[in-house]
C-alpha cells in the first residue's frame, strides 16, 4: 500500500528532522511516493533578526473590510492584477472554500484565484523587512503591482493581509512562468479541458495549483486533518489531492521556528517548485533527489532572505553564523581534494535522513553550474525525466529515473561522473566570491 503523505517538521539550527507519517504508512518507508510529497527541510538561521512580537488577537482578517480594497472587484482593475476572481469557489477533491470556512471559521480567510492558482490567506500585517536588501525587494514588488494598476501602493505604510496575498499571488505566478520558461511550455502545451492526470491544463494537472498560508498551527493542523486524509501537519506540508489530480501547499508561521515574511517567502518558492517538479506531466513517481531539490534551492536563494531552507545531519558541524553564505561555503570546500562529494555520491542519496546540510548545498551549486552551462538544457533534462510513462511502482520508476538521470546528462551535457567533479569545482573555484 502507498503512503499518503510525507512531510518533515520545521526544526532549528542541527536538530534532527521529525517525519510526519499517515497512520498507514509503512515505518521503513521516507521517500517520495505517489500520493506522498516530497518533505519540506527546513533550518533556522541564527544570524537572522526573530520576528516582532505577534498580537494576541487573531481575528484580524476577520475584521477587516469585507473585500478586496485595492480592486473593489472592479473587473478592470482584477485583470490588470491578475485576480480571477475572489471566494467562494472550488477548491480540491470537490470541496469549495465554503466548506473549508465553516471547518477554520467563517470570514477567517483570504480567498482568491489566479489564472493558475487559488490561494487561502490567512497570514497577519508583516512589519516591513528591516534589511535594507530584503526591504528593497519587496518595494520593487509592490512597484511591479503599482504600475499594472495604480490604486494599489507603491510602497505602503505596512504590509497588511490584502497587500500580502496580492504580492505572494504575484509570486506564485512569477514562479510558473519560469518554470514554463524553463521546460518550454506554453499554456497550449496541454490539453485545455482534460481531466487525465499527466494531460491537464495546469503543468499537465487537471486543476489549477493550490497555497494555503496560515498564521497559526492550530488552523493548519485543522485543515489538514479535516481536507488531507487525517494528515498530521501543523508547519510546511505539500500534499497531492488524488481525486482532482491537484498539488497544495501548507504553510504555517507560528510553525516555522520564527521565520520573517522574507524567510517565509523564500521557503514557498522552494516548496513550490518542488510541486511543480513533481506534478509537471502528471505525479506518477519521484525525481532524483539532488536535482530537484537543487533547482528549487536555485529559485529559493534569488529571494532575498537569511534563512535557508535545508537540514543539518548529526554527523556534520557548520557554522550557525554563515549557514547561509552557500557559495563561500562550496569554495572552501572546493579547495579541498575529498571534501565535497562526488557526483555519484551525491546522485546515489535517495533517503532524507541522510540529505544533510551539505548535500543540499552541492546539490544547489551543482544546478548553479548546469544553468550556468544552458539553461534550456536543464528544462530538457526535466521535460525528458517526466516524460518517462508512470508504471504504477512508485519505488521501481523511482529507482530508474535515479540510474536515467547520469546517462541524461551524459547525452544533454556531455558530462559523465568524473568530468562534472572536476569541470564543476574548476567553475566554482573561478566564479564563486572569496569573502561575502
Amino acid at each position: 500500500m502507498l503512503p499518503r503523505a510525507l512531510a518533515a517538521t520545521s526544526l532549528a539550527g542541527d536538530d534532527a528532522v521529525d517525519f510526519v507519517r499517515a497512520p498507514h504508512l509503512p515505518a521503513t518507508m521516507l521517500s517520495l511516493t505517489k500520493r506522498s510529497l516530497l518533505h519540506v527541510l527546513l533550518i533556522w538561521v541564527s544570524a537572522c533578526v526573530p520576528l516582532l512580537a505577534q498580537k494576541k488577537d487573531d481575528d484580524e482578517i476577520k475584521k477587516l473590510k469585507k473585500g478586496d480594497p485595492y480592486t473593489k472587484k472592479d473587473p478592470a482593475a482584477m485583470k490588470a492584477l491578475g485576480v480571477d476572481g475572489y471566494g467562494p469557489f472550488t477548491w480540491a477533491d470537490h470541496y469549495t472554500t465554503a466548506d473549508i470556512d465553516k471547518v477554520l471559521g467563517e470570514g477567517r480567510m483570504l480567498w482568491m484565484e489566479t489564472e493558475h492558482f487559488r490561494l487561502g490567506f490567512n497570514l497577519k500585517t508583516s512589519p516591513w523587512p528591516e534589511v535594507s536588501a530584503e526591504r528593497k525587494a519587496v518595494v520593487a514588488e509592490c512597484k511591479a503591482l503599482n504600475k499594472k494598476w495604480r490604486k494599489f501602493p507603491s510602497k505602503p505604510k505596512k504590509l497588511g493581509p490584502w497587500i500580502r496575498v496580492h504580492l505572494y499571488a504575484q509570486r506564485c505566478e512569477r514562479a510558473y512562468a519560469e518554470f514554463s520558461e524553463l521546460v518550454g511550455m506554453t499554456d497550449k502545451t496541454f490539453a485545455q479541458k482534460s481531466k487525465t492526470l499527466g494531460k491537464g491544463p495546469y503543468l499537465g494537472l487537471p486543476d489549477k495549483l493550490l497555497l494555503m498560508m496560515f498564521q497559526k498551527k492550530s488552523d493548519m493542523a485543522r485543515y489538514m486533518t479535516r481536507f488531507c486524509s487525517d494528515t498530521k501537519a501543523d508547519d510546511s506540508m505539500r500534499y497531492f489531492h488524488d481525486k482532482t489530480g491537484q498539488m497544495v501547499l501548507c504553510i504555517s508561521q507560528e510553525g516555522m521556528d520564527g521565520f520573517d515574511a522574507p524567510g517565509l517567502h523564500g521557503h514557498m518558492i522552494y516548496a513550490l517548485w518542488q510541486n511543480m517538479l513533481n506534478g509537471y506531466r502528471g505525479y506518477f513517481y519521484p525525481l532524483p533527489m539532488w536535482f530537484s531539490t537543487g533547482i528549487a534551492h536555485y529559485y529559493s536563494r534569488q529571494i532575498k532572505t537569511q534563512y535557508v531552507n535545508a537540514r543539518i545531519s548529526d554527523t556534520e558541524s557548520v557554522d550557525r553564523d554563515s549557514q547561509n553564505k552557500w557559495a563561500l561555503k562550496v569554495l572552501k570546500r572546493s579547495k579541498h581534494e575529498g571534501a565535497t562529494l562526488s557526483f555519484d555520491q551525491l546522485a546515489a542519496l535517495d533517503d532524507w535522513e541522510t540529505y544533510g546540510f551539505h548535500a543540499h548545498m552541492q546539490s544547489w551549486s551543482r544546478i548553479d553550474y548546469l544553468m550556468h552551462l544552458d539553461k534550456s538544457k536543464v528544462g530538457l533534462m526535466i521535460d525528458k525525466l517526466k516524460s518517462v510513462p508512470g508504471s504504477g511502482n512508485w519505488d521501481a520508476q523511482g529507482k530508474q529515473l535515479q540510474k536515467m538521470l547520469p546517462k541524461l546528462l551524459f547525452n544533454v551535457f556531455d558530462l559523465d561522473g568524473e568530468t562534472f567533479d572536476a569541470d564543476w569545482r574548476k567553475w566554482v573555484l573561478k566564479t564563486y566570491p572569496k569573502r561575502k
